[in-house]
């Protein structure tokens, strides 16, 4: 099942992508109050009348910038055209896959593992060879080592990772039980936190921010009970 489409452009070319497709009747859907002012990875979400499938458009990819380990110039530079679509490389829609699941999902924080990321991986993995500079950071680590639980892998990363001892805790994690349940509750609890304190800096620092809260307190109170 198909969430949504998104579509990757250089920076400076993303209000135009967007009004390009307002122009065929897309419509953006109304940001939240803390989505206004957060230096977002895509705008906001556009849906069609008749069509199946939101479009977004992103200049990023992850919440965080990390060009060491996935660089969207790069990829950008990199893009193939099939049937005039321009998509990225094997090797870059392996990288966005496993990435966008670690950091943007919280995979890692969450040490978990999603079955059909794992599946999409084996299907790209069957159309290239591993090679010498294929990334290694620490999210593509664990990535393969949870996967390593589940899946026969020929991947030289996940050799190199998959220790008895780190198998083991991972898969004693990824368990239904009480262990579970109080580490993906101590992970929660991380996350508001951080989120707790964008939103701090946020509001200390953009006075627009501060009004459109006081106007919208009400909903703001009740979005703070739904996170409890």
């Amino acid at each position: 099942m198909v969430g949504d489409i998104d579509i990757l452009v250089e920076p400076e070319h993303l209000h135009k992508a967007e009004r390009l497709l307002k122009e065929t009747d897309y419509n953006s859907l109304e940001e939240s109050l803390f989505g206004k002012y957060k230096d977002h990875r895509h705008l906001p979400r556009l849906i069609h009348p008749d069509r199946l499938g939101a479009v977004e458009i992103h200049s990023k990819l992850l919440r965080k910038e990390r060009r060491n380990i996935l660089n969207v110039k790069e990829i950008l530079a990199n893009r193939r055209t099939i049937n005039g679509v321009c998509v990225p490389t094997i090797e870059a829609n392996l990288d966005i896959l496993i990435l966008n699941h670690q950091i943007n999902d919280f995979g890692y924080l969450f040490k978990s593992i999603n079955l059909k990321v794992c599946y999409d991986s084996l299907v790209l993995e069957r159309q290239t060879e591993p090679s010498a500079t294929s990334k290694t950071s620490k999210y593509h680590r664990l990535f393969y080592t949870l996967k390593a639980l589940y899946f026969k892998s020929n991947s030289k990363t996940s050799k190199n990772t998959s220790l008895i001892v780190l198998k083991n805790v991972y898969k004693y994690l990824n368990k239904k039980g009480l262990a579970r349940r109080i580490y993906i509750r101590i992970a929660k609890i991380n996350i508001g936190l951080i989120t707790c304190m964008e939103g701090m800096k946020l509001f200390i620092k953009n006075k627009h921010f501060r009004a459109d809260v006081w106007t919208h307190k009400s909903e703001v109170i009740k979005l703070l009970k739904d996170d409890n």
